[in-house]
């Protein structure tokens, strides 16, 4: 049973590694398996067994989660694409009360996080405008500063809820 639902965990992962708006780290912090995921990753040799059925599980379930929402993604896109982007916002939103319960369960609330959540919202709608403006002026493909920040954002997406 606990494979299986480490399987589930995986398949969430994977859908939330394509899908947009929706962050893997993000759920990874959520089903409470991030520290040991990293740490599993990072000291693999050191305990090669015990970290093999750890992330077994779950990367199968990550492999499972990207070829079943890669499909399902382009399909409700191309045909309700309106429903589809109401929904993930409503995920992205509904996601911030357990994101919040989580930052604020050690220390409690600083008033600085508020300046930090206004610097990252302002840098997100910057981005939407700026990809808008570029879209019709540029190949993606062929645009290394395009390719650069594109990864450095979906980097940041995985990498900044390990930050304490």
């Amino acid at each position: 049973m606990k494979f299986l639902i480490e399987i589930l965990k995986g398949i969430a992962i994977g859908a939330g590694a394509i899908l947009p708006g929706i962050s893997s780290g993000v759920l990874c912090v959520i089903f409470n398996i991030y520290e040991k995921l990293v740490n599993s990753i990072l000291n693999f040799f050191k305990d090669t067994r015990k970290n093999l059925i750890f992330l077994f599980p779950i990367m199968l379930g990550i492999g499972i989660g990207i070829i079943i929402f890669s499909k399902l993604i382009i399909y409700l896109f191309e045909n309700y694409q309106n429903q589809t982007k109401s929904i993930f916002t409503g995920l992205i939103l509904g996601c911030l009360p357990t994101l919040l319960k989580k930052a604020n369960s050690q220390k409690g609330f600083k008033l600085h996080y508020l300046l930090f959540m206004s610097i990252t919202f302002l840098i997100g709608i910057s981005s939407i405008f700026l990809e808008k403006f570029l879209s019709n002026n540029i190949n993606y493909e062929s645009n290394i500063l395009y390719l650069i920040s594109s990864g450095f954002f979906m980097s940041a997406g995985v990498v900044i809820p390990r930050c304490k």
